[in-house]
Parts: structure tokens; sequence; C-alpha cells
């Protein structure tokens, strides 16, 4: 039996302009569940002017897992980051 190889080539703009809203919001539901994104403003919610970035939204996880994480710091990493915190 012969076997048969295809190969197409979609440009990610065109696939994305050619979904349905419905198929968009699968989709970003997919990458989301996997990883791959982060949403910043609740799903069917439009984003806001006062959205925070992606930048602060990561900014704030890692404050939050220091936090987590501050009984077992060791001490030469607490004092790292008592001597980055004086600077300013």
């Amino acid at each position: 039996m012969p076997e048969f190889e295809t190969y197409v080539d979609v440009d990610v703009d065109e696939y994305w302009n050619i979904c349905s809203k419905r198929e968009k919001d699968e989709l970003i539901d997919l990458i989301e569940d996997e990883g791959w994104v982060k949403r910043t403003v609740k799903k069917g919610e439009k984003p806001s002017s006062n959205s925070p970035s992606i930048l602060e939204i990561e900014w704030d996880e890692m404050c939050s897992k220091l936090n987590g994480l501050r009984l077992r710091i060791q001490p030469s990493d607490e004092e790292i980051i008592k001597q980055i915190l004086s600077k300013y």
C-alpha cells in the first residue's frame, strides 16, 4: 500500500480571520487550558483601560509566590532580597 504525505502551509492570520467568534473562543480556551496564555480579562468581558498589563500580572504572581516561600527561603537569599529593596 503506498504512503502519501501532505503538507499545508496555513498562515496564522489567515486561519484566525476565517474562524467564527465561537471557534476563536474555543481556540483561546484551549491554549489557556494548556498553559500557553493567561487571560487578563475574565471570559465574556471586554478589556477596560485600567485592566492590568501582562507585566503587572506576572509581577503580582512573582510577589505572591515569594510571599508564600518566606519561611523556606535561605538567609543568604533573604539578604539579597533586602539589598534589592533597599535600593528603592
